[in-house]
């Protein structure tokens, strides 16, 4: 006879082996419920670090995100200036070279 039926029945006697099984039935009760609530808990504090995380570093990353756009703008005009100057370059040395063909031209 099952434990569960000996407990309606208040003359029944219960044996120490009825007794070792039920409490091993309810440690196994309680530890799936613990586990269940423990993972409801872990989750809940997922979400909440997650949410806070996002509240600090959402502003960092657009400050950052503006920071960067003006080192690619930087980037890009450096480019620019670099080869405006080596035309500049280019254009200078053509020049020197007319002037010292002028210079030793016979007159």
């Amino acid at each position: 006879m099952r434990m569960e039926n000996n407990l309606k029945n208040t003359d029944a006697s219960v044996t120490e082996a009825g007794l070792k099984a039920e409490f091993v039935k309810f440690e196994e009760k309680m530890e799936q419920l613990l586990s269940e609530q423990a993972n409801v808990i872990l989750e809940a504090v997922g979400e909440i670090l997650e949410n806070k995380l996002d509240e600090k570093f959402d502003p960092v990353i657009t400050k950052l995100d503006g920071i960067m756009k003006g080192v690619e703008a930087l980037q890009q005009e450096n480019t620019v200036g670099a080869e405006q100057l080596r035309r500049h370059e280019d254009q200078l040395q053509k020049h020197e070279v007319r002037i010292a063909k002028l210079e030793t031209a016979p007159t």
